[in-house]
């Protein structure tokens, strides 16, 4: 790989796979190996799903990219399946590229829309690569550390019963953008109390809830969106990673009433993949295969498996300080020896990133992974730490 930038942040481990069936990735010399994040985290329906890819063919076979003043009935088909299972009968849609872009489109929305200065999110969120919404500069947000706060009890996090809470300017707040629980991949989880808080004072002031769904979306937590797992109306959600399956292809969606807004104020955004045919019929048809599939259930049922049978390691184990996990989204916080651990689980083939700066794995499997593929990992993990106390 003498010729790539690789600017990821992550080693490059194996730069041999040549192949990949669902959660299994193949190298040239035949060895195998499970991949625990699906990719980066994008497979939702494994690597090469069979539906997936012959949609990608049909689709192919008819057209894959469309003009600025001509497009394909397939984009009005998949806007419907999306709405309805975001909860926003009736609003819009956009197709795009990348998770990144589509936090940036949902904010020059929401932008456009409101005339208060700032945006409220919290101090662990990560929004993407680019854009005001990866800047946070302090001009145009306040970021709010709801994890150190004077009500934050055995690091349960803030409830909104503390002095913090009451300086947060909400008269100057007109966005609130929240991610629903990845947490910069730390995989937290905003207390209920906090959230309906901060909506009710931002929606009391006619301010925009919007939601980052890049990683928790698409059935991740065991629900179609993170956000579901509140009391939250949204107003804008910008979806990626995996509606597309691995293809880059997201999705910033908008209420009736942002609809309305945006109309009256004549927003305009312009790029070259803009509703592509090609990318929408892979969201349809991995919507359709979550849906068939019951995988839904699947990702809630096995992710409180797994959350189950690591806390019985750690309960057994002292060097495992902490497991969080909602659906198949599942963090395993270690008191030290991370990386170690992740270096020896991948030499038995198992592939996990060490989240940077911190003893955290994260889990991120597709929903289709097969429950004997996730036991087999669970074993190899424990008789690691065991071998680790020898």
């Amino acid at each position: 790989m003498k010729h790539i930038i690789w600017s990821i942040g992550h080693n490059l481990e194996l730069d041999n796979i040549i192949k990949a069936e669902n959660c299994y990735l193949y190298d040239s010399k035949g060895n195998k190996y499970i991949d625990l994040e699906a990719g980066v985290w994008c497979t939702s329906v494994g690597h090469c799903n069979p539906r997936v890819n012959n949609a990608i063919q049909s689709q192919i076979d008819k057209i894959s990219h469309s003009g600025f003043c001509y497009a394909s009935p397939i984009i009005e088909e998949t806007s419907i399946k999306i709405l309805e299972i975001a909860n926003l009968k009736e609003g819009r849609c956009e197709f795009i590229c990348s998770g990144s872009e589509a936090v940036e489109y949902g904010m020059r929305v929401a932008r456009t829309i409101t005339n208060k200065p700032l945006s409220l999110t919290f101090a662990d969120s990560y929004f993407g690569a680019y854009g005001e919404a990866s800047k946070r500069d302090d001009d145009n947000w306040y970021i709010y550390n709801w994890l150190e706060c004077s009500c934050n009890v055995e690091d349960m996090g803030c409830t909104g019963d503390c002095s913090e809470f009451q300086e947060i300017p909400f008269e100057k707040i007109g966005i609130f953008l929240f991610e629903p629980g990845s947490s910069s991949g730390l995989v937290r989880f905003p207390s209920h109390k906090l959230i309906d808080k901060i909506i009710e004072r931002v929606k009391r002031d006619n301010g925009i809830v919007m939601i980052n769904e890049i990683t928790t979306g698409i059935g991740r937590t065991g629900r179609w969106f993170g956000f579901q797992h509140y009391n939250i109306e949204a107003d804008i959600i910008a979806i990626g990673k995996g509606v597309g399956n691995g293809y880059p292809v997201s999705v910033a969606a908008i209420s009736k009433n942002v609809a309305k807004l945006l109309k009256d104020k004549q927003f305009l955004y312009s790029q070259s993949h803009q509703n592509d045919p090609l990318g929408a019929l892979i969201a349809k048809e991995v919507i359709d295969t979550i849906s068939d599939e019951k995988l839904l259930e699947k990702s809630e049922k096995l992710g409180k498996f797994i959350v189950h049978r690591l806390n019985k390691i750690k309960d057994e184990n002292s060097i495992i300080k902490e497991v969080r996990g909602r659906g198949l989204m599942i963090a395993i916080e270690f008191t030290t020896r991370a990386e170690y651990i992740r270096k020896e689980l991948l030499h038995q083939g198992f592939i996990l990133v060490k989240r940077s700066g911190v003893e955290v794995l994260r889990m991120d499997p597709a929903l289709t992974i097969k429950e004997q593929d996730i036991e087999l990992f669970l074993d190899s993990l424990e008789r690691i730490i065991q071998n680790m106390g020898k």
